[in-house]
């Protein structure tokens, strides 16, 4: 049985140091999600100000918050925790809790419960009441909430068996590097950079927006890369662009202009002088040579 729900379009956020651009939806959960699923209650993207604070006693949920931009805190009971970007925050609304951000921040946010929330958060903290931390793997964590967020805000239905399996896709992330084996190995965490790195080569990534993707430093992150690797994060960025733009040049009839756009050079002029120096040919002599097999 598939149940589906309206949800909260473009609602108006009424709420202190919330902006206009601001979203909120709310779900009513049908009797098989109360029964069976992990649910949502309401989610969220907001745009926030120093003025965004969140007190309260008790709100019978669990909360994932995602700090996509800015900085604030979240504090349950006596932990308080700085959020950084890319910090993910799951609070036990249960319980007392507080959090905000001093300088504005940018945070999508998703109050759920369910019949094993309390089981899974209690594994997940290890038996304390409240857990703040930051995922090992925090594009997964955020494509999750974000697929989430849009069944409501832009497709205006929302799936419970589909919303129960990101939230459980998350809550999984969570245990499988609770604090005692959270830490990745390099080789994961080199492994999960470079489909990040494939996935996003169209856009301008620096060193310093790698290493976050990472939860690293970024002089850190730049040596363990090439441990692992063999290559600079900046040398495997390129060469990702130019294996994609070698695949386009001779499987498509892109432009060179849409070529430079979608692989993520700054110009044509870049994009040019780059690839010749890689291959040895300009883009163009590569696409009229038939003699060079494919490289896939």
């Amino acid at each position: 049985m598939l149940y589906w729900t309206k949800g909260g379009l473009d609602m108006n956020v009424h709420e202190t140091g919330v902006l206009d651009a601001s979203n909120i939806n709310f779900h009513n959960p049908s009797e098989l999600a109360q029964r069976l699923y992990f649910f949502p209650l309401c989610t969220g993207h907001y745009y926030c100000t120093e003025r965004y604070l969140v007190q309260r006693q008790q709100y019978d949920s669990y909360l994932f918050l995602y700090v996509k931009r800015g900085s604030g805190f979240a504090t349950v009971g006596h932990k308080r925790v700085k959020l950084a970007q890319g910090s993910l925050a799951l609070v036990d609304c249960y319980a007392p809790h507080t959090y905000g951000t001093g300088t504005g921040w940018e945070i999508l946010w998703l109050h759920y419960d369910g019949v094993l929330a309390k089981e899974y958060f209690r594994l997940i903290s290890q038996g304390k009441n409240a857990v703040c931390c930051t995922s090992a793997n925090p594009y997964g964590t955020q494509q999750h909430l974000e697929k989430i967020y849009r069944m409501y805000h832009e497709e205006n239905k929302a799936s419970e068996p589909l919303i129960n399996q990101h939230i459980v896709g998350m809550l999984t992330e969570l245990l499988t590097h609770a604090p005692t084996s959270r830490e990745m190995d390099a080789e994961n965490i080199c492994s999960s950079l470079c489909a990040y790195i494939t996935e996003h080569m169209d856009q301008p990534l620096s060193l310093e927006q790698m290493a976050r993707q990472a939860s690293l430093s970024p002089y850190y992150f730049s040596r363990l890369f090439k441990e692992e690797t063999g290559y600079t994060p900046h040398q495997y960025l390129v060469m990702v662009r130019i294996n994609a733009a070698k695949y386009y040049l001779k499987s498509t009839n892109l432009s060179i202009k849409q070529i430079t756009q979608r692989c993520g050079f700054s110009s044509q002029s870049n994009f040019c002088a780059v690839f010749r120096r890689f291959t040895g040919e300009t883009p163009g002599v590569y696409r009229d040579d038939d003699s060079e097999a494919l490289s896939t």
